[in-house]
């Protein structure tokens, strides 16, 4: 009952128990401890341990782990430190699984010196560290980007007997991807191999994903191959993370082979996949095969959402088709499918690219008439279309009205404006630009450097 928070039942077999005679030991009153905190119903656990104490029943080890673990998974880590403390003057030495929760919570915090203190005192104190200890620090470190520890709690893990698991493996192989390190991931990945250890989906997609990334196409196919082989069988997610890489890339027809593979698999693409598809073939310049796609897809019953409008959208622009990315989104509107604030920047884009000034001055009144929120990006695509409209007074009174209500500007949004005035030759006020950039505590990047030079 306790396990699925029945708590009031709970209470009344516990009665019942009472009322017959039974005592209860400490496993049903950690049961109930347990239960209360899982329930959200810690206030309970306090009535509990009065329960306990008026019976003579003393918390064991699994009592103080308990409310350890419910302290620190709602992050009062040091209140779970205080129990921790307080464990060994009640007679009660702290397990591993006890040691496991608190570095846990240090790894949360990233707090690498209390983590190390912690197992010093594990080790101190006779406890030796299980593969759920090692696998706390590896994550972390991992998070960190620190792989020479990481490495080094394989070496410390395989000196106490321990080999590393899968689970191991993998955070190591996620870290090595996520810097670029594949020759040294695909290591790891044929030394599990060798240790006969079963690599799972989530290691195959952290592969080919860092593969794709890199653009070693040959290594992506091979591992697929490989995967499949293995009787592993990528679902949705899976396709829709290599298709997108692949469309990226301008690899569309390997993407849409991926496609016509998952279909031949029993699965459906669903609007992830349509979207991808249609964004890469945008990308390489397709426009008929957008159309047949877009067209199968509501043939299909399913209705194009804010995403599949916003890479029309997009695509439809980037490829000159302006009354066509306009007609998609005034479609969008009558079909109720409501803009986001990337539907909006992207037309204003368009229509500023193009010239229309008037239209997106138009389009921008109307997206704070609906409530949009705009972001920095939307101001600075309107800045800088203002700018290259020649439009740089009203540019330039929306840059000070934005400053004198405290909005949180970027270096981005200054280089837009100094370099729109040095252009139009207003030297004196883009060097005032210039200086106000440092007091407000902006990094210079390399475009505001060569501002800077341009208005000596």
């Amino acid at each position: 009952m306790c396990k699925v928070q029945a708590m009031d039942e709970a209470e009344e077999v516990l009665q019942q128990m009472f009322d017959t005679g039974i005592l209860p030991n400490i496993t049903t009153y950690n049961s109930l401890i347990h239960g209360y905190y899982s329930s959200g119903q810690c206030e309970q656990v306090a009535h509990i341990f009065k329960k306990m104490s008026r019976n003579g029943v003393q918390p064991d080890i699994a009592t103080y782990t308990i409310q350890m673990d419910y302290l620190c998974k709602s992050r009062r880590f040091a209140g779970a430190r205080t129990i921790f403390d307080s464990m060994a003057g009640k007679d009660q030495k702290p397990n591993v699984t006890s040691y496991s929760i608190l570095l846990h919570a240090y790894a949360m915090e990233q707090s690498v010196h209390d983590m190390h203190c912690l197992i010093e005192l594990m080790v101190e104190n006779g406890i030796a560290p299980n593969h759920s200890v090692y696998n706390i620090l590896i994550v972390a470190y991992a998070k960190g980007k620190m792989f020479d520890e990481v490495m080094h709690i394989f070496t410390k893990m395989r000196q106490q007997g321990l080999n590393p698991n899968a689970a191991s493996y993998g955070t190591v192989i996620n870290l090595l991807c996520s810097i670029g390190r594949m020759d040294d991931a695909m290591l790891q990945f044929n030394q599990m191999i060798t240790e006969e250890l079963a690599p799972d989906i989530i290691v195959f997609n952290t592969l080919i994903s860092g593969f794709c990334s890199c653009g070693k196409w040959e290594k992506v196919h091979e591992l697929l191959a490989e995967m499949l082989n293995r009787g592993i069988y990528p679902d949705n997610v899976f396709f829709n993370t290599i298709m997108d890489h692949l469309c990226k890339n301008g690899r569309v027809m390997e993407s849409q082979d991926l496609a016509d593979l998952m279909i031949h698999m029993g699965l459906k693409p669903d609007m992830h996949t349509y979207n991808t598809l249609m964004g890469g073939y945008f990308f390489i310049g397709k426009m008929d095969e957008v159309r047949k796609l877009l067209d199968h897809m509501v043939s299909i019953g399913m209705e194009p959402d804010v995403v599949t409008y916003n890479t029309l959208i997009d695509g439809y622009f980037k490829n000159g088709m302006i009354d066509d990315a306009l007609a998609i989104f005034s479609e969008m509107l009558d079909k109720k499918v409501k803009p986001c604030v990337i539907t909006y920047n992207t037309v204003l884009h368009g229509l500023f690219h193009t010239g229309r000034t008037v239209a997106a001055n138009e389009l921008y009144l109307r997206m704070i008439d609906s409530g949009i929120c705009v972001d920095i990006v939307t101001y600075n695509i309107i800045l800088s279309g203002l700018c290259r409209n020649n439009c740089v007074d009203e540019a330039l009174r929306m840059f000070q009205n934005l400053c004198s209500t405290n909005y949180q500007l970027e270096i981005r949004t200054y280089n837009i404006m100094i370099s729109a005035l040095l252009k139009v030759g207003r030297k004196e006020e883009a060097t005032g630009l210039l200086d106000g950039i440092s007091a407000k505590g902006f990094v210079l990047d390399a475009v505001t450097y060569r501002l800077m030079i341009q208005s000596f």
